[in-house]
């Protein structure tokens, strides 16, 4: 008997004991004690995007849409890119005028908010204003692992008072308009800076001669990546990427050129379209969206 009891103890102290470290497991996983940090914890690239606003399609040449510039985008780390004041010249800069400046965790908070309350990406009907071949403008805010969007069309170029609209169509497109001139001018940021990529998109096009100049302006060489890179977009349309140390190279040369410039390159002349990635662009497949 007194060797059933003490088996009965033995089994029962297995029990507790197995129990126990059921109840210990269970813990870990529901609040954290492991020492894994939750998916909202965990580490975020500085180069991740946050908030943009771009104009998307359009009648314009397939060179313009490749080499589009977003209006604006937002990252992690704080840092806001825009493109900056264009020279009134031509032909134009070669080179586009990209301005970075860093704002505060709050700041980007206040702004993921704005964009929350204009209701981007939540299903809104804007209305079909009736205008043709203008661009749409897109709106993307990345919070918490998801990709939201809302697409608005010819949001800069319909009255606010458009009545062919409904009422409720007019107040969604304010709010975005609002939300826009909110994310283009955040509060509290410093001055600007000129923006250095680490890389550099050329949309690539066999030279033709601008009618438009009595002189073309004098050939360059090209020093960057190989032309005339990857088609992209029509046939006649190529994208090449330079990366590494020849990035500064062709910032500099190109900073001293204009978009008539032709381009000498493998016995050929080019024309380019000088676009330099944003940090969370990783090539010649991120344009042309």
């Amino acid at each position: 008997m007194a060797t059933k009891r003490m088996i009965r103890t033995a089994l029962l102290g297995l029990v507790l004991l197995a129990s126990a470290c059921g109840t210990g497991a269970t813990a870990d996983v529901t609040t954290g004690d492991s020492g894994t940090p939750r998916p909202s914890e965990q580490a975020v690239s500085p180069d991740a995007l946050v908030l943009r606003a771009e104009s998307v399609g359009g009648f314009v040449p397939a060179t313009l849409i490749y080499g589009r510039i977003p209006t604006v985008s937002i990252y992690a780390d704080g840092r806001v890119i825009t493109e900056g004041p264009q020279v009134t010249i031509y032909p134009a800069p070669a080179l586009p005028n990209l301005l970075v400046r860093t704002i505060t965790r709050t700041e980007i908070d206040r702004l993921i908010a704005a964009a929350q309350r204009a209701g981007v990406g939540r299903p809104t009907d804007f209305g079909s204003p009736g205008i043709t071949d203008v661009p749409t403008t897109r709106f993307t805010l990345v919070d918490e692992g998801r990709t939201l969007t809302s697409e608005v069309y010819a949001l800069g170029e319909t009255p606010e008072d458009d009545q062919s609209l409904t009422t409720a169509q007019r107040e969604a497109r304010a709010r975005m308009r609002a939300l826009l001139v909110t994310l283009t001018d955040p509060a509290g940021s410093p001055s600007d800076e000129r923006y250095r990529p680490t890389a550099v998109a050329t949309i690539v096009t066999a030279y033709g001669a601008n009618t438009d100049q009595d002189t073309p302006p004098p050939a360059r060489a090209w020093r960057g990546a190989a032309l005339p890179g990857r088609v992209v977009g029509p046939a006649d349309m190529s994208c090449a990427l330079t990366t590494g140390a020849a990035v500064d190279t062709v910032l500099a040369d190109a900073a001293s050129a204009n978009a008539a410039t032709p381009w000498t390159y493998g016995g050929r002349r080019w024309s380019l379209t000088f676009r330099p990635l944003l940090p969370d662009e990783t090539g010649c497949e991120s344009l042309g969206r």
